[in-house]
């Protein structure tokens, strides 16, 4: 036992492992999961851009007598917007087809897929005062002027849809991402267990 003992005691200890990438889950993000950031990115942004450019694009084909166009794009609205016209922007003597908080929601949505905000990145009881200090302005915004305590304005719906547009869209990019990841695994495991049924 004392032959053992000295013997390992004679091995030369093995160096630290040097130039190997360490990943620290509370800043640094592994490249899978960066890889799939990138293409939630890339599909919320298409997607906002493609709400945005239907939101401004109603009012100018109403403008240009291309009304059953610009009647379709009202009406996919319509389900989630009150469209009302006092509480909308106005293009080429048109309202938008979403109010001023929609517009900041849509537009937030879309900023927050091209701009990569940091505190995403943050542990998920953090990012839980995020989403309430999103929302809090939005609601005292709607609500407050019920009371008699808040006169509303133009700008102060607009920037409270952008900004709870920005937190909901930033949540929305780290859904995407896990689902994008986890998408091939599950894709794998489904087709292992069809082969493996197909050869019993």
């Amino acid at each position: 036992m004392s032959v053992f003992f000295k013997f390992s005691r004679s091995l030369p200890e093995s160096p630290p492992l040097s130039g190997l990438p360490v990943f620290n889950p509370g800043t640094i993000m592994a490249p899978p999961m960066r890889s799939s950031l990138i293409s939630a990115r890339a599909l919320l942004a298409a997607a906002g851009s493609l709400v945005c450019l239907f939101m401004v694009a109603a009012p100018v084909l109403a403008a240009y007598g291309h009304d059953t166009a610009a009647a379709i794009l009202y009406c996919l609205f319509s389900p989630i917007c009150h469209q009302i016209p006092d509480r909308s922007f106005v293009f080429f003597g048109h309202a938008w087809a979403a109010c001023h908080r929609c517009a900041g929601i849509y537009l937030g949505l879309l900023l927050a897929a091209a701009v990569e905000f940091p505190w995403i990145r943050l542990r998920p009881q953090s990012r839980r005062f995020g989403v309430l200090a999103g929302i809090l302005p939005l609601l005292l915004d709607a609500l407050l002027p019920f009371a008699g305590l808040w006169q509303s304005t133009c700008a102060a719906r607009f920037v409270t849809g952008l900004i709870f547009g920005v937190v909901a869209a930033s949540l929305l990019v780290l859904g995407v991402a896990e689902l994008l990841r986890e998408a091939p695994r599950r894709r794998f495991g489904f087709s292992a267990l069809h082969f493996k049924g197909g050869l019993s």
